[in-house]
Parts: structure tokens; sequence; C-alpha cells
């Protein structure tokens, strides 16, 4: 009995091991298929973005004749790039049916995943691998052939506005124009965008182009636009036709330009920009071809927001130029009449500059940045060489000879002068070109500023100071006869004394430093000056009490600029210049600034 119970076991654990060697999943028992025959409704495929949606190509294959019924069968679509046997390939999985199409828009897709060139016709094989639904009985079609192209999808680039855009000054932070256009997706891919502008008829062969990243609106300032059209060909103060278009661009490095949308011709006007500063150099000058160039005698004054303007002896059959920055030749302003015309910049300027009217003598030149133009005409008025102020509304009474420099204007450039004084309300003034002398004398009849009167215009009270006592800022322009009086509200008080101080001087840190060789000479009011040899890649600062660190003055830059005060001052301290040497050093607390030039 033991003996066959020990038989019948080991046939029960044969007749398993059989049984599981030869189990092909749950259909032991189904005959084995054959290969399908695949085929293509199309062998050139060439979808429009229109077939997005649509289906453009189906591919059908022959029935393998597996035993179970057709819903539980699967086939595998594989689809590769020819020649590599499909070791990339991308399947679509189809399940009871001996066909399956494609939408243009999934062709195009497979095209991005691959990461083919869009727009472009590129060779695929094709094959179906057929089994029963749990894998078994697996077999490979024969290979197809297709061609495939990739489509872009159309770009609109559609303006705020086509109207005509003339640029302005004074609007230079406004929005000069919005733009919006639709995105063009290539499979999962990030698409950037760029606006590209040009001028009619420049084909954009060397566009302005603004790039946007992924955003599909753009909104351009006023002052961005003006200086892109500038750079693309539209001269300051000029009109012409521009065309504007986007572009887009496949990945983030704007290197594989995709799809161009149509053109968009908008008229623009531009102005020339507006620099911070004018001046005039040139042998028709006094100061010559010597840059930088004297001031404030060849520094432009500025009229307003758009104009600059300067009265200068010029020579007859000589020539000049005008620089935004008095020592640099980086940048340039002119024209090519002598009486005036279209302002020019930088190598539009002819090149034998600008040329002196046909007669020696006194001439007032504006230049205009928005009209793009600059006018030279005969100055017959005489702009005094100093001016002063005496009266019982100041300090100083009606003293003639009056207090200097307290009551001494300060030359702010060619044709302007100012002061901050102190002035006592009911009471009145006058301004003398000469001081100690009555013979000439300029005023007006307003407390706040207007007309400038000369001599027997003067009214015969004086010129009334204002309705509050306190301390004024008067400027007198002698190009256009006007005066204003303001309150005087900074940058800060004028010091009564100024020192230099710092490892950029012969003293050192040193505090207190030496005197006279490290004090300013104090010209008026507000204005103070020094020449002293400075140190290239030291620092320095100014202070108004000597051997007092409480307060003091400087700036970030090594030329010059704005003055800056206590802790608005650099830790670093100012700068000297790169190269050491002799400086005239103007501070001048009128106007807030303060300049180094190399003597």
């Amino acid at each position: 009995m033991k003996y066959l119970l020990k038989f019948i076991f080991t046939i029960s654990i044969i007749a398993i091991a059989f049984s599981a060697c030869n189990k092909v999943g749950s259909l032991p028992l189904y005959k084995t298929g054959n290969a399908v025959v695949l085929t293509s409704s199309s062998t050139n495929i060439t979808p429009a973005p229109s077939d997005s949606n649509n289906a453009v190509v189906t591919f059908s294959w022959t029935s393998p004749n597996y035993a179970t019924d057709t819903t539980t069968q699967k086939f595998i679509l594989e689809i590769d790039s020819t020649g590599r046997n499909f070791t990339k390939e991308i399947t679509k999985t189809v399940t009871g049916t001996l066909n399956t199409a494609f939408t243009g828009g999934q062709l195009n897709n497979i095209l991005a995943a691959f990461g083919f060139t869009p727009g472009q016709t590129f060779t695929f094989d094709i094959r179906v691998t057929s089994s029963y639904g749990n894998n078994n009985d697996l077999y490979r079609s024969n290979v197809i052939t297709v061609k495939i192209t990739s489509y872009l999808v159309p770009l609109t680039l559609v303006p705020s506005s086509t109207n005509p855009i003339t640029l302005l000054v004074a609007n230079a932070s406004n929005t000069a124009i919005s733009f919006n256009w639709n995105s063009t997706p290539y499979g999962t891919n990030t698409i950037n965008y760029a606006l590209q502008f040009d001028t009619v008829g420049g084909n954009f062969v060397s566009p302005q182009v603004i790039k946007y990243g992924t955003a599909l609106t753009s909104s351009i300032l006023v002052n961005d636009l003006n200086n892109a059209a500038i750079a693309a060909g539209v001269q300051g103060g000029s009109t012409k036709n521009m065309e504007f278009r986007v572009v887009s661009y496949l990945g983030t490095s704007y290197a594989t330009q995709m799809v161009l949308s149509n053109a968009v011709v908008i008229k623009v006007t531009t102005f020339t920009p507006v620099p911070p500063a004018l001046y005039i150099v040139g042998d028709a000058t006094p100061g010559g071809w010597s840059n930088p160039v004297p001031t404030p005698s060849q520094q432009f004054t500025r009229i307003d927001a758009v104009s600059y303007g300067i009265v200068v002896n010029l020579t007859a059959g000589k020539s000049y130029l005008m620089l935004p920055l008095n020592g640099d030749w980086g940048h340039k302003y002119g024209g090519a009449s002598a009486t005036g015309g279209q302002l020019l910049s930088d190598n539009a300027v002819p090149g034998s500059n600008t040329p002196a009217p046909a007669t020696s003598g006194m001439y007032q030149i504006v230049v205009n940045f928005q009209t793009g133009t600059y006018t030279v005409t005969p100055f017959t008025a005489t702009i005094p060489t100093n001016l002063y102020i005496v009266g019982d509304a100041t300090d100083g009474g009606w003293n003639n000879p009056v207090p200097t420099p307290s009551q001494q204007f300060t030359q702010i450039d060619a044709v302007s002068f100012g002061i901050v004084v102190n002035m006592t309300a009911g009471k009145s003034y006058l301004f003398l070109p000469l001081n100690g002398d009555w013979n000439h004398k300029f005023g007006g009849t307003s407390a706040t500023g207007g007309a400038l009167l000369a001599d027997g215009a003067v009214p015969g009270s004086n010129t009334p100071a204002p309705a509050t006592s306190g301390t004024y800022q008067i400027v007198v322009n002698f190009q256009n006869n006007t005066y204003t009086v303001t309150p005087y509200l900074g940058p800060f008080p004028a010091p009564t004394n100024l020192y230099i101080v710092g490892d950029a001087t012969a003293g050192g840190w040193n505090n207190p430093v030496p005197v006279p060789s490290q004090q300013f000479t104090r010209i008026n009011t507000t204005d103070f000056q020094l020449t002293v040899a400075l140190t290239a890649g030291k620092s320095f600062l100014l202070l108004p009490l000597n051997g007092d660190w409480t307060h003091k003055y400087g700036g970030t830059s090594a030329t010059g600029g704005t003055i800056l005060a206590d802790g608005a001052v650099p830790s670093s301290n100012t700068p000297a210049p790169a190269v050491s040497g002799n400086y005239l050093i103007d501070v001048n607390f009128l106007t807030g600034k303060y300049t180094l030039t190399k003597q």
C-alpha cells in the first residue's frame, strides 16, 4: 500500500511538470495564425494645417486567421524613420479591427516626437505585429515605406491699430502699439516668438528684433519703438512706412525658425532721442577741435523737453559738430546746411562736418530732437560775461559793488546764469552785468519771473521780490530773454567751504587736509572749483568742514555726475579718473552736478 501511494504521487508530479512546460497562456489548444499583409491608403502623405483633426491616411492589414474572435486579437502598428530598423519606433496598439487611421495633427505630433524639423518631408518604415490578446503567437507583417510631410500652423499678426504713429518725446513711456498672434504648436515642443520690424523695402534682411518667449502678445513703448525705428533706418524726425511680423522658433534658443507671420505695414514718425546734455566742438568755435570743449561757453542750454539752444561765435569757412557727451567722440550730431535743416547723427553726419555760416559772427543754434531739425540764425543781442544781483531784497542791500561771491551768478551754460540767494519779501532788486557799475541793468515786472527787460525798460520800482521771504533760485536766460524765480528746494544747501580728501590726493585720507592745496575756491554762492592732482585707481570725498567726517559729498562717476550727500555716497567713495593727472573739479550746488576735466 505504501509503495502504491509513492507511485501515484510520483506520476502526479510528472504530469504537473509536463503540463507546465507546454502551457501557452490561457489558449493552449488554439491553432497558430499567419503574418498579415500591411497596406496604406497613401504612400506620400502631405497634410495641411486644416487637416489637423481630419484623417489623412489609413493603414490596413489582412486577417491573421487566429482561432479566437477578432475582438480579442491585438495589432501593434510600428513606425520608425527609414534605416533605423525600428530601434526608435513609435507604436499604436489596435484591438479587434484590421485598420487604423491618423489625423494630420497626430502625424505632425509623431514627427515632432522624433525631433524632425517642421515643414519638411521624411521617409518612414511601417509594419504591424499581430498576436492573440495575451501576446501569444506573434507575427510581423511586411514593411511598407511612406513619405510624411509635417505642416506648420499659420501665424497671424494682429496690431492694435494700423493708423500712422507719430512718436513724441512727451509720451516716451506710453504704449505706442500692441500686437497679438496665435500659437504655432509642434508636438510638445516649447515654441518661442519674436517680433521683427524693418522699413518697407528692407525686406527684413537685418530686422530689429524683440523677443517675447512663449507670450502671444506684445506692447511696445514709444521710446522703445522710436529707438528701434531709428536703428532700422528711420532718421530721427522723419516718417517712413515700417513692416512688422512675428516669427515662431522651435525651442528656446531662437535658432530654429519655424513660421513667419503676415507683414503689417504702419507709417511711423520718429524723434531723435534727446541726450542729457549737448556741446559744440569744431574749428568754427572759439574752442577749436579740442575735446572736451570749454564749459559753460560751449554747452547748450536745455530749452524744453525736446530742444537745446546755444549762442556762440562761429567763424566762416570752418565747421563744427554737436556732442552729447563732452570729451567723447562716440556719438555726434550735425547737418549739411550752414543755416539749418535735418539733424543727422553719427555716421550720417557729413565727413566735412556741419558748415559754419558764410559770415563770421554770433549765432543762435537751436536743435529740436522731436522734429529732428536744427536752425542757425544771427544773434544780435549781447550776453554779459558776468551777472550780479543788487537791491534791498538781498543781504547786501543797494551797496554797489555787491559782496562776492555770495551775490554773483554762476554761468550755467553759454546763455544762462543762475544763483541761489536769500530774498526779503516786500523789497526789490536788479541784475547788473558789471559789479560796481550802474550804467546797465536787467530786471522784470514779476516776482516769479517772466520777460527779461534791460536798462530803461526796467520798472522804476525795480524787480519785486517774492511775497514770502526765503531762499530762492533765480535763473536768467539771455537767449530767450527770460528769468525765473523759484523757491530753492535743494538738492541740499550749498556749504560755505569745500575740501577734498582721499588716497587719490596727495594728502591721502588724513583729515584735516592740507590747505590751501586741497581747499576749493568758492566761485559764487553755489559753485566751487579746484585744480588738483589725482591718482588713478584711488578714490576721494568732498568735505564741507575740514577735519570733520560728519558730512560728506561725492558721486559714482570718475568724470562727473549727480552730487550725492552723506549716506548716499558709495562706500567705495568717489572714483578717481582712469588716468592720473591734474584735474579741474567743478562742484555746482545750484545744478546738483560735479565735473572733472583733465588739464
